[in-house]
């Protein structure tokens, strides 16, 4: 090792001379250095902040000395958040140079040798995104390392280093390029709201943990509660729960759903999107990692509201989050509701990746009937539901391209989710406002996403189906940066419960991970709409005004659902 270093250093000096006009030899300067070969020929090596001292060394002694003998320039990283050094120069000197920096922390202390001898997994994450995935004063940073028991370390030009063993450093990872995912299709409005009916006027309310197959695979979040009454209660008259109720909160839903829709249509008038949907599902919200103080408390409903609720001075001091689906059996839906529309597709799967971009980016696939007598293209996709899409998918097997059509695409850019939380009711739901396109390279940013999905593409052009195995991956690794963390498998049904509202039943099975556990689940989801928000969303002859009207209507049909649902699912263990 040590020969090794001596000739790299030797070539590294070399390297760095010149023949001036002169005759004589002078040392590259740092401009010279950054003409020739921009900034990509930086780069950052991590090191402790305890031994920063001792690299640098008395008066920059020991730093200076490095610079000489691998030729390359060394700086401080700027910014509160790193420890470490800019190591600027050619391939050559950067690699000598963060050797010897790496060697002269091995001498310091030898115990600590394998921690902080290496600058670590580099995450890319775009500048944008920096402050988010970063958090106040560094919090998510600290969360992050606190979860997984990696060190995360901040550098320059928006580069994140984790280090640690490798099952530990790839959940750092993992969670840093969630966060980006997820604030890349950012909502425009959020809103949460507690539901009053089926409870007393003066009602307290509590945190109540969760435990088991309750809780959500949720990336980071270390408790998790659901909101109940404080004490128990008698369900109070519906004549009552419906005044109560529309006195709770739907002047503010309305307000935000105008607002969103404006917004929409804005969006929509500049050809940055084609259409939009509006519906809500059913399932349970889950308060994750409040105040110890306030799990232990009890609270009013407008305190709990308070602290659901975001304003223009806080954030909300409880973060909250849907789980969507319950355990219904289907075979109740059918005796209230008739029998379902049938289809051709008799499932669709969906497989969700993280590209190395950090792009949560869905492959689709819909099954056909065996023994469907029809050329697959020409069955339209049930319930209109193929939307931002990618590109599609050809697949290599015979078998599968016969049963099968897929696409990749990506995820829906919502402008409004308002989570309603029922704590008289054993099921919550959640509202949802989102902007559509038909293809999404049809826009400017689509560009890119179109490229990064290539490898994955010819990747999942070789799934394979058969009735008895369904959806069977390749028999090869991912492409390099991607990463798989979601599945599901749904058979979806629709049902007309009343003239003018649409019922889509999902029975679904489903995996996720967060690269720390995992599991899968079998349940149901319903999704809700109206015939006249289906058809005029889909297209540009409409207003907000119009589609907020059917509001009221939407929603006393959305509390009458969710009250038969709540009756009749079971709870899970």
């Amino acid at each position: 090792m040590k020969h090794k270093i001596r000739i790299l250093a030797m070539k590294a000096r070399d390297h760095n001379r010149k023949t001036s006009t002169n005759g004589r030899k002078k040392r590259t300067t740092y401009d010279d250095l950054r003409r020739e070969g921009g900034e990509e020929t930086c780069e950052f090596v991590a090191v402790a902040q305890h031994l920063m001292g001792f690299v640098i060394g008395r008066k920059g002694n020991t730093i200076k000395q490095i610079q000489t003998q691998s030729g390359a320039r060394i700086s401080q990283s700027e910014g509160h958040h790193a420890t470490g050094f800019m190591v600027c120069g050619s391939k050559e000197e950067r690699t000598c140079a963060i050797e010897l920096v790496n060697r002269k922390v091995a001498e310091a202390h030898p115990q600590e040798t394998r921690r902080h001898s290496s600058p670590g997994q580099l995450v890319e994450i775009p500048s944008q995104f920096k402050k988010l995935v970063n958090g106040p004063g560094g919090d998510n940073l600290r969360s992050v390392s606190t979860i997984t028991g990696a060190e995360v370390t901040r550098g320059v030009a928006h580069r994140f280093y984790v280090s640690g063993d490798k099952k530990k450093a790839q959940h750092a990872e993992f969670l840093l390029r969630r966060k980006v995912a997820s604030c890349r299709v950012r909502c425009n409005r959020i809103c949460n709201y507690i539901d009053k009916r089926n409870l007393p006027e003066e009602c307290d309310f509590k945190l109540v943990p969760l435990e088991g197959r309750k809780r959500m695979i949720l990336p980071g979040a270390q408790s998790q509660y659901h909101l109940r009454p404080a004490d128990e209660y008698e369900i109070q008259a519906q004549g009552a729960c419906k005044l109560n109720c529309e006195a709770n909160y739907d002047a503010s839903l309305m307000e935000n759903a105008l607002l969103a829709l404006h917004e929409i249509k804005q969006e929509i008038c500049s050809k940055n999107f084609h259409k939009a949907d509006m519906w809500c599902h059913f399932g349970t919200v889950v308060i994750h990692d409040p105040d110890e103080a306030d799990v232990e408390d009890i609270w009013s409903f407008t305190e709990a509201a308070q602290k659901l609720q975001a304003t223009s001075k806080k954030r909300n001091e409880w973060r909250a989050a849907f789980r969507e689906g319950m355990n219904l059996n289907v075979k109740v839906l059918q005796d209230t509701f008739g029998e379902p529309t049938e289809e051709d597709f008799m499932a669709r799967y969906d497989l969700t990746f993280l590209s190395p971009r950090s792009q949560s980016i869905r492959c689709k696939v819909w099954v056909a009937r065996k023994g469907v007598k029809k050329k697959l293209e020409d069955i339209p996709i049930p319930f209109s539901d193929l939307k931002n899409v990618v590109e599609e998918l050809h697949f290599e097997d015979e078998l599968t391209r016969a049963r099968c059509r897929g696409w990749l695409v990506l995820q829906s850019q919502k402008f409004l989710q308002a989570d309603i939380i029922s704590p008289g009711c054993k099921i919550d739901c959640r509202i949802i406002i989102r902007a559509l396109t038909d293809d999404i390279i049809h826009k400017a940013s689509g560009v890119h996403e179109r490229e990064a999905t290539h490898l994955l593409s010819r990747y999942l052009s070789k799934l394979t189906f058969t009735d008895a195995a369904g959806l069977v991956f390749p028999n090869e690794d991912l492409p390099q940066g991607y990463i798989f963390s979601h599945r599901r498998c749904s058979r979806r049904t629709q049902y007309t419960p009343r003239l003018g509202f649409s019922m889509i039943v999902s029975r679904e099975k489903t995996w996720c991970s967060d690269l720390k556990d995992e599991e899968t689940r079998e349940t149901t989801d319903i999704h809700l709409g109206t015939e006249e928000w289906d058809r005029l969303l889909t297209g540009k002859e409409w207003e907000p005004e119009m589609i907020v009207a059917k509001l009221p209507d939407f929603l006393h049909f959305v509390r009458e659902v969710q009250d038969f649902i709540s009756e009749n699912c079971e709870n899970e263990t």
